[in-house]
């Protein structure tokens, strides 16, 4: 009970910290959200790419990161410096994302005058790469610091909890702003083409976002104590596979890949379905509004549920209300009348649950970490965490392929006319604007069912859980206590 009561008295982690932490995560959505969400529309539509080649890169890209990622962990862990391990890639790679952040998105208008295809796919698989490259390098660092950044769990709890909160708010205004924007641009109202707009939207990204996000290098201190040996590459990878609870997590977040295709199809179902992109901006805000008001409450979940618990009950209401808004709008997804509110409500209660289910795992991988070391002696944030960057990269890429290759499944062929306006090429053998209705409410929810299977398995809970976190602070105290006395006969 004594080592209870320290872990939950003794705090490292100031408010302003904390929330440096929060707008350092706001910086890094902004270019990471316009990548996640636009890359099938800007490369397809924008940049005039084929789908097919456009599907291709992704994927290869994909298992790339399945290779890179697990890579990087290892190089963060075997860094020893006076600012520790994660705190000089923090502190490096910013400017150089930002870099590569305007390269990708300026190549529409850069190669504007190119008829070449194989130029535009050369281009694109080239800057794609090295955004991904970069963003690795910036990326795993920065979620291993939230295990890192003390080792008392409500501290590191607050900083996730600030980093997924603020990111949120930012991103989830970005999201319906580009939304705006490609509307405006569309119907010729701001005077710059799509690719323009485009090449404008990445010099902000590159700038104020990674701006913003340099400030965890140079604000944030780590306070876990690393290990004095350097891990070998193979016993990193050999980390994988002994650390059961975190491959369950990887699983699940996998099998949930599907779920993601929403956000590729919506700017779509804006524009061919409703008429207009600007509609996301009005759809987006009370989604805004439920992000904030989740967060405020995430401390009375947890309090009331474990983990595991709270991550299959959002997910499968999540499932409940994506059926429910499909079935009621399915007779008038073309009616914004009807659809706006639908979708506003969707979005709300959507957002919610999404802000619960970026929290609470981030968090079970920090627990995750805590295990290996109570386990193994050896505490691997980097190996850990780049697997969080690994499922986030892998399941986007997955998303953005499957998303792509959908495309001319459900018929969405479109053409630019002679004002830049897009119009959609009708089919009468599909019902293309009936396939995006159910991309961006039933399908991918209800598919992301699956996903729960592993939790199945999932036991790193309750007084388990809470048995290893205290047996943590007691051997930390003890080791301090012989650092310190080692120190005195020197």
């Amino acid at each position: 009970m004594a080592n209870n009561e320290r872990l939950k008295e003794k705090r490292y982690v100031g408010v302003k910290e904390t929330v440096l932490y929060g707008v350092a995560n706001g910086g890094q959505v902004i270019g990471y959200n316009m990548v996640r969400m636009q890359l099938t529309f800007f490369l397809v539509t924008v940049f005039g790419i084929p789908e097919a080649a456009v599907a291709t890169m992704i994927t290869v890209m994909g298992i790339w990161d399945a290779l890179n990622d697990p890579l990087m962990g290892t190089l963060v862990d075997k860094t020893r410096t006076n600012l520790g391990k994660l705190r000089p890639y923090l502190l490096f790679v910013p400017i150089p994302l930002g870099i590569a952040t305007v390269v990708f998105f300026g190549g529409a208008e850069f190669l504007a005058g190119v008829q070449s295809t194989t130029l535009k796919i050369v281009y694109m698989c080239v800057t794609y790469f090295i955004w991904e490259f970069f963003y690795t390098i910036g990326d795993i660092p920065f979620w291993g610091l939230s295990a890192a950044i003390s080792p008392n769990p409500i501290d590191r709890s607050n900083a996730i909890t600030s980093a997924r909160f603020i990111s949120s708010i930012i991103g989830g205004l970005v999201t319906p702003i580009i939304s705006l924007f490609i509307d405006l641009s569309n119907k010729g109202v701001i005077g710059i083409n799509m690719r323009q707009l485009f090449l404008v939207m990445g010099i902000v990204a590159g700038t104020v976002g990674m701006g913003l996000f340099s400030l965890s290098g140079i604000f944030c201190r780590e306070r876990v104590v690393q290990n004095s040996d350097e891990p070998k590459v193979l016993d990193c990878f050999r980390f994988l596979f002994k650390n059961k609870p975190l491959l369950l997590i990887v699983c699940s977040n996998i099998l949930a890949t599907v779920g993601g295709v929403t956000d590729t199809f919506a700017q779509y179902f804006y524009i061919f379905s409703l008429g207009a992109a600007s509609w996301g901006t009005i759809i987006g805000i009370p989604g805004v509004v439920s992000g904030f008001l989740t967060y405020l409450l995430l401390p009375a979940l947890e309090r009331r549920w474990t983990s595991k618990q709270i991550v299959v009950r959002t997910t499968i209401l999540k499932a409940l209300v994506g059926t429910t808004t499909f079935l009621i709008g399915m007779k008038f997804y073309r009616n914004p009348a009807v659809i706006v509110p639908l979708l506003m409500i969707q979005g709300f209660i959507f957002s919610s649950l999404t802000s619960i289910n970026m929290v609470v795992p981030t968090k079970m991988i920090g627990d995750t970490v805590d295990y290996m070391e109570w386990k193994t002696g050896e505490r691997n944030e980097g190996m850990a965490f780049s697997l969080l960057t690994f499922i986030s990269k892998l399941t986007g890429s997955l998303c953005t392929a499957i998303a792509t290759a959908i495309i001319p499944v459900i018929g969405l062929v479109t053409v630019q006319l002679a004002d830049n306006s897009l119009q959609l090429v009708e089919n009468p053998q599909i019902n293309t604007r009936f396939w995006l209705w159910a991309l961006v409410t039933i399908l991918p929810p209800v598919a992301s069912l699956i996903s729960l299977i592993p939790f199945k398995f999932y036991d790193l809970e309750g007084k388990k859980l809470k048995d290893i976190q205290e047996e943590m602070i007691a051997r930390r105290e003890l080791n301090s206590k012989t650092i310190s006395k080692s120190e005195g006969e020197i």
